[in-house]
Parts: C-alpha cells; sequence; structure tokens
C-alpha cells in the first residue's frame, strides 16, 4: 500500500490518542495503588503487628488462688494466628493452697500461643523450682534458704503449656538439686502434680562424705512432694565400686541428704576388689551424710569373690548389712537357705592344694570388726538352722580329708577374718570324718566345741615383703586341733571296705556312746568320760574312762572296768575269747584294763575277774589273746606281788568224781597259762586243784580238756545246752611235791595223772621217794604207783620190792 500523506497525519494522530488511553490508565492504576499502599503499608512493616504492649502480665487463678503468672518485659500481638512474642519472660508458677511455694522460668524470648496457651522458649531457659527441704542451717537468712531450697534447671527448647501447667523439652537438660547436680536430654515438669521427669540419658553427681557418687539411668522422675526420685536402670559408681539395678527410688530427707534408696530388679554391686553380690531387691538406710546404715536385700543373693589364692560364693534368699562409722560393714545376717563357701586355691605348706570351707544354715549372723586399714574384717559368724559346715582338704600328695561338721547351731570364731580359729556347736551336733577308702568316723553330742590349729602363712615368712604380691595371703587348711563334745556322746568307726583284721576276718565298726568325748589330733586319742561304752563287734567295754586311739583302734580303760567278748554272728569263723572250752559271752571287770587292735591281744590289771559260765578267772593281771585264743593269769611284778601265793584263782565246769556229775573244781595258782587251741592249761606256782572228789596240790599241774567235737559228743544232753558247760577235763598232771588228799586218805608223790575216761588218778614218785598212802584203816602204804579209782573209791598199790599189786578200799 502506498503511503501518502494524508494517511500519515491520520496514523500519527490515532497513535497519539492511543498514548493518552495509555496514559490515562496509568493514573488510574496509580491511584488504586497508593490508596492501597497506604492501607497495608503498617501490614508489611510490622509483619501482621496487632499491637505492641511494655511490661506485660497475665495471671490465670482457680477459686481466688493464683496458678501461675507470665511477666514479659515486652509483648508483640500478632494478628490473625494468635501468637505473641514474649522478651525477656519469667513464669511464676504457684504451688497449692497453704503450701507456699513458688515456681520460676525465665528466658529470653518466648512464642506465646494464647489460644492454645502454649509458651515456646526460643533459646536458652533457667527454671528454679522451690524443693519442699528444710535447711541445713535454720539460722540462715531467708535469701540463703530460699537458695538452698532450689532446685536449678537449665534447658532449651522449652515448651510451657498454662492449660495443663507442664513444660518440657526434647533437648539436653542441665539440673542442680540442693547436694547433687546432673544432665538428661529431654525433660518435663508437671508444676500442679510436682513431678520432674528427665526423659533419657541421666547422668546425677552427688557425694558423700566429700567423695563424689556418679549416678547413671535411662529414666528419671522426681517427685517434688514426697521427696522421691525414681530411677530406670540406675547405675552409681562409688570408690571404685559399681552398683546397678532396673529400678530405684531414692528418699529424701528435709535437709535435702538422702534418706533411702529402694532397688529391684537384678541388683548387681561390684566391689572395689572385685566381689560381686547380686539380688533382686535392696532396701539401703541412709545416715545424713549419705553413707549407708543398714542394707537389706531379697529376692535371692548372690556373692562370689576370687583372688589369685582364694574363691568364695554364697547365696541366700535375702540377707540384711548394718553399717558403723565411715560405712564400715559391722554386721551381716543371711536368711533362707544359705549357703557359703570358701575355697583356697593354694596351701601355704603345699601350693599345689586345695582346701574348701562351706557353710550351710536357715540363717547365719556375721560380726565383723574394723582392720587395721580401716576396712572389715569378719570375726565371728554364727549358723543357725541344721547348720553344717563342711572341711575338705585336698592335697597334691595324700589321701583327700573330709570333715562334716553340723548342729543346730554353730558358732565360729575367725583369725583375720579368714582362718577358723574355733567352732562351737549346740543342739543335735554331729562330726563326720570320711576317708578316700570308705573309713568313715561319726560321733553326735549335745555341745561341741572344736580349736583348730594355728595359721601361719609359711610362703610371707619365705618372701621378704617387697616380692610377695599384694593380694590376698596363703592359708593353710583348716585342721583340727581337739574336738570336745557333751551331752549324749555317740560315735561309730567304720573300717574301710574289705579291711580285715590280722586273723583274716573283716574289721566290724566300732560304736561308743559317753557323757564327754575329747579327741587330741596330736595323738589321735578319743577320750571318753561320764560311763563311757566302747563296742567293737567283738568286746563290749565301759570304764570311768576310756581312751581310744582312732589310728590304731587300741583302747586303755581305767575306774572299774567291764568287758564283755562276744563272736558276732558275721564272723562265724572268728576267734572268740573262751576259757576251758566254755560257750558263751565272757565277762570280765578289772581296774584298768589296755586293748590292742592290730595284735587282739587285751590285758586287764588290778584284782582282775574273767567267767563264762561257771568257768572263771581271777588275778592281779589276766591277758587274752583272740588271736592265739590264749589267757594268761598272773601277779603284778610292779607291785611287788608277782610271786604272791594262790595269786590266780580259777573255777572249771567239768564232769568229775563217781556220778559224773557236773561241778566246778577250784585252782589256786601263782600263774595261770591256757591254750584253746591245745586245750590245755598250765598252772605253775603252788597249785591247789579242789575237786568233787578230792584236792591235789603240786608245785605245777597241766589241765587238758576234750577235742570240742568229741566233748559235744560226751557232753550229757541236759548239760551242755547250758551256757559254759562244754569245758570238760579230759587229763590231768600234776607234777612236783604232789599231794592228793581224799577223805579219810592222802596219796604222796612225785607225779600224778588223772585220766577222765576211766576216772583214775595215778600216783608216782621216784626210786628214792615212792608214792605212799596213808588212811586211817591201814597206815602208809608205799610202792611203785598208787591208783585212786574215783568211781569205787578203790586204791590199787602196783610195784615195789615185792612187785605185788594190792587193792584197798578205804570209807570216805
Amino acid at each position: 500500500m502506498r503511503i501518502t500523506i494524508k494517511r500519515l497525519r491520520w496514523l500519527i494522530l490515532g497513535l497519539a490518542c492511543l498514548l493518552v488511553a495509555v496514559l490515562g490508565g496509568f493514573l488510574v492504576y496509580a491511584r488504586y495503588r497508593i490508596r492501597h499502599i497506604g492501607r497495608d503499608l503498617p501490614g508489611k512493616l510490622g509483619i501482621n503487628i496487632q499491637q505492641t504492649a511494655n511490661g506485660f502480665t497475665y495471671s490465670q487463678s482457680d477459686k481466688g488462688h493464683t496458678i501461675f503468672t507470665i511477666h514479659a518485659s515486652k509483648l508483640v500481638q500478632f494478628k490473625g494466628n494468635g501468637h505473641a512474642d514474649l522478651h525477656d519472660v519469667a513464669i511464676t508458677l504457684f504451688g497449692p493452697p497453704g503450701t507456699n511455694r513458688e515456681d520460676h522460668v525465665y528466658g529470653s524470648d518466648f512464642d506465646y500461643d494464647q489460644t492454645n496457651g502454649i509458651a515456646t522458649a526460643k533459646g536458652e531457659v533457667q527454671i528454679d523450682l522451690q524443693a519442699p527441704l528444710k535447711p541445713d542451717n535454720p539460722q540462715s537468712s531467708g535469701e540463703e534458704q530460699a537458695e538452698k531450697s532450689r532446685i536449678h534447671v537449665k534447658a532449651s527448647g522449652l515448651v510451657f503449656n498454662q492449660k495443663t501447667g507442664v513444660a518440657t523439652t526434647d533437648q539436653p537438660v542441665e539440673f542442680q538439686l540442693p547436694k547433687a547436680a546432673g544432665k538428661s536430654v529431654g525433660a518435663s515438669f508437671d508444676s500442679k502434680q510436682g513431678i520432674l521427669i528427665l526423659d533419657k540419658q541421666v547422668e546425677m553427681t552427688t557425694s558423700a562424705n566429700g567423695e563424689p557418687t556418679v549416678v547413671h539411668a535411662s529414666h528419671a522422675q522426681l517427685l517434688r512432694d514426697s521427696k522421691q526420685v525414681f530411677l530406670l536402670n540406675a547405675e552409681s559408681e562409688f570408690r571404685n565400686e559399681r552398683s546397678t539395678a532396673e529400678q530405684a527410688i531414692i528418699y529424701f530427707r528435709e535437709d535435702g541428704s538422702a534418706e533411702r534408696i529402694d532397688a529391684k530388679g537384678n541388683v548387681h554391686t561390684v566391689l572395689e576388689n572385685g566381689a560381686q553380690a547380686t539380688s533382686q531387691t535392696a532396701n539401703i538406710a541412709l545416715d545424713t551424710k549419705s553413707q549407708p546404715t543398714q542394707a537389706v536385700m531379697g529376692g535371692g543373693v548372690n556373692f562370689i569373690a576370687k583372688d589369685e589364692v582364694q574363691s568364695m560364693h554364697g547365696n541366700a534368699v535375702e540377707g540384711t548389712l548394718t553399717f558403723g562409722p565411715d560405712a564400715v560393714l559391722h554386721h551381716a545376717q543371711f536368711r533362707n537357705a544359705v549357703s557359703f563357701v570358701d575355697e583356697q586355691l593354694k596351701l601355704a605348706n603345699d601350693p599345689q592344694g586345695k582346701a574348701t570351707r562351706q557353710v550351710q544354715s536357715s540363717k547365719l549372723d556375721i560380726d565383723f570388726t574394723t582392720g587395721a586399714d580401716g576396712k572389715a574384717v569378719a570375726q565371728k559368724a554364727l549358723a543357725t538352722g541344721s547348720a553344717v559346715a563342711t572341711l575338705r582338704t585336698i592335697p597334691s600328695k595324700g589321701p583327700e580329708q573330709n570333715t562334716t561338721i553340723s548342729a543346730d547351731q554353730l558358732l565360729a570364731t575367725l583369725n583375720d577374718g579368714r582362718a577358723i580359729q574355733q567352732l562351737d556347736g549346740s543342739g543335735h551336733t554331729k562330726i563326720v570324718d570320711l576317708g578316700q577308702d570308705g573309713a568313715s568316723n561319726v560321733s553326735t553330742g549335745d555341745m561341741l566345741h572344736i580349736s583348730f590349729v594355728p595359721q601361719n602363712s609359711v610362703a610371707q615368712k619365705q618372701e621378704p615383703a617387697a616380692a610377695r604380691p599384694r593380694t590376698a595371703p596363703m592359708m593353710q587348711a583348716a585342721q583340727i586341733d581337739t574336738a570336745v563334745q557333751e551331752g549324749n556322746v555317740s560315735l561309730v568307726q567304720t573300717p574301710a571296705k574289705n579291711a580285715k583284721t590280722s586273723d583274716g576276718n573283716a574289721q566290724l565298726p566300732l560304736h561308743a556312746t559317753a557323757t564327754r568325748a575329747e579327741y587330741h589330733a596330736a595323738d589321735q586319742v578319743l577320750h571318753l568320760t561320764g560311763k563311757p561304752r566302747v563296742n567293737n563287734g567283738g568286746i563290749d567295754l565301759t570304764a570311768q574312762l576310756i581312751d581310744y586311739h582312732r589310728d590304731t583302734g587300741d583302747a586303755t580303760a581305767k575306774g572299774d572296768v567291764k568287758a564283755t567278748y562276744l563272736r558276732e554272728a558275721n564272723q562265724p569263723n572268728a576267734p572268740a575269747a573262751s576259757m576251758f572250752g566254755g560257750q558263751g559271752p565272757v565277762h570280765i571287770i578289772a581296774s584298768e584294763a589296755e586293748l590292742h587292735h592290730a595284735s587282739g591281744d587285751s590285758i586287764f590289771r588290778g584284782q582282775a575277774r574273767m567267767w563264762q559260765g561257771a568257768n572263771a578267772v581271777a588275778a592281779p593281771i589276766i591277758e587274752l589273746s583272740r588271736t592265739q585264743q590264749t589267757l594268761k593269769a598272773h601277779g603284778d611284778v610292779h607291785e611287788g606281788i608277782g610271786d604272791k601265793p594262790h595269786a590266780v584263782d580259777t573255777a572249771i565246769d567239768s564232769s568229775m568224781g563217781p556220778k559224773r556229775q557236773q561241778s566246778v573244781i577250784r585252782v589256786k595258782s601263782n600263774t595261770l597259762v591256757y591254750s584253746d587251741k591245745e586245750r590245755r592249761g598250765d598252772f605253775n606256782g603252788d597249785v591247789v586243784a579242789v575237786a568233787p572228789d578230792g584236792t591235789i596240790r603240786s608245785d605245777q599241774a597241766q589241765f587238758f580238756l576234750h577235742p570240742v567235737a568229741q566233748q559235744k559228743t560226751q557232753s550229757q544232753p541236759a548239760a551242755a545246752s547250758q551256757p559254759g558247760t562244754s569245758s570238760q577235763i579230759d587229763k590231768i598232771i600234776a607234777k612236783g611235791n604232789v599231794v592228793l588228799t581224799q577223805p579219810g586218805r592222802k596219796g604222796e608223790g612225785e607225779q600224778l595223772v588223772y585220766t577222765s575216761a576211766d576216772g583214775r588218778y595215778v600216783l608216782t614218785g621216784t626210786s628214792a621217794a615212792p608214792p605212799r598212802i596213808s588212811d586211817a584203816t591201814r597206815g602208809t602204804t608205799t610202792g611203785a604207783a598208787l591208783i585212786f579209782n574215783d568211781q569205787d573209791d578203790s586204791v590199787e598199790v602196783s610195784g615195789g620190792q615185792s612187785a605185788a599189786v594190792t587193792k584197798t578200799r578205804a570209807p570216805r
């Protein structure tokens, strides 16, 4: 299109009109914007500010009692969201009516949501909680008292809800109690209930007698009004000692000191020396210095301690510990199913050996004293209720030793807290010694007193102090020195399995009773007094005093000795003490006696008398040998009566005389030796034998008994059924100055032989002194042999110068 001048003019005019229209539009919009800018400018400059105020205070009350007050130096009120900024904030929380308690929260900046009643701190916050505690010094000023009774808390990110009165934070918290300080992560405070909750990673430091105690917990709660602190998974450290529990509650006094701690759930304590104690519950009472005065443990108490030379462990259902000044242990009591074991891993005189002491009872009380190092040292231990103490020694060489001591009550006196010095028992006391070979010694009684061999540390004596490690000294095994039991004492000694006597028979147990028994380990002699009685299966012995040697089995008795020899049914082949082939028990009385176990020999002194049925022997001394089956009777040469005439008085039950009636032959002599094997008795020294049909006197005499088998067939049925009637005389040989006296006649010679088979006495002499007989009718008659017949009272004279045989009969 061709542009002409006319068209160019119209285009310029149109553009001018458009420009005017655009400028007009801009002017209209400008007026609109200027009007709105004037109205919105305050909002743009003050971020939705509704109002501002200096010295802002807000309070909330209930029934005339102020619950809390919020004060700020400046408040900036926002529009729309109901929030306000509070600067230099102080929140005062008031306790229930009548408590006069005030808690304070301080912070530089808070965001306050008035609609929901929530104040959120933008920075660090200081909280002062007034604890209901009395100050240490009542004379201090009010300001000092207030300061001492405050709990200071420093936190950040605190959120306070005015409706609930609860302040919370999930940030790190630091707190200061009257006598402790600590920290945690996260906390909340309920102003209405007075509860401070520390969420996690709780750590608190306090002091006991000037020494720090650190407490850790996964969670904690502080109840201000009841002065209690609840801890979960609590752990405390004090003096290199560590204690843990699943739960713990700490109770505080008015002055802020801890009064009591109640812990439960796997309560575990590790002491400085490594000893450990566990229980399910623990209640600990504390003094004003927060030191323990008493600890009560329950739900199963366990203890273990170990070092290089000693190991200890024990358990009970419950226990109580009592502490003295400076928290030193003063007394310990453990109850129900108590068991404590002390094991010596090395012995002073045998480093490779071991020794164990165990105590079991229903209750165990231990008294402690303070040692030179200020630590507790056990002094006495009292076990009651079926108390049992077991002493076991395992030497590196030699047999193991086991001793068990039990009683209703056992009281142990300790030396240096470790070695047993003395043990006293009462009520059903019992001592059991066991050997590896099966042998045992068991004694019982009403009362018990045991003294132990004094302990000494050989290793420490040999090594200089600088060379010794700082551990417990090596101790010797507890060895009994003396043991005394009183009241209804009974003892049983059982030999080892398959143990035999010297004659090959099985050894029998020994039983003993007495009023009092006293044992000395040095000589292994057991002294029995108070109507003592000892029975070893083969002999029953009583006296005023009996000394029994446990090592050899020998025994000595004094004063009114009475002994009875028996043959046990389970030892039919054992040699029995018998007299002249008699049967039944053999009884002996004397002033003193010696019984030798190995040889089977016994010696009775002091007007001893022995009898078996009608057989009897009386002499100053009677000696018996069960193995040799011999009997010896004689005088006491030590008393100057060894050659005393007729020191021995013997009675033999046998059938003699015209009618073969059973009667007693009395024999007196200076000595007697009888052998049951040979069935022979030798009487020596001024022998006088009184028989039913006459009396024989001689220098010596031998009595021979029938063999046992022959004797049984020849004995009369009626007589044989009676005890001691089997001692039938077979032959008598009298020698030396023989005199036979019968009623109305008397024979003299050098030898007299009596045979029971024909009832004849054959009296002979020598060529220089032939035998002779004297009677009232015929006077004196001699011959080579004089034969007396006890069946018809006849006398035969045989031999002589005429070699004639003459029969005479003399009236009796």
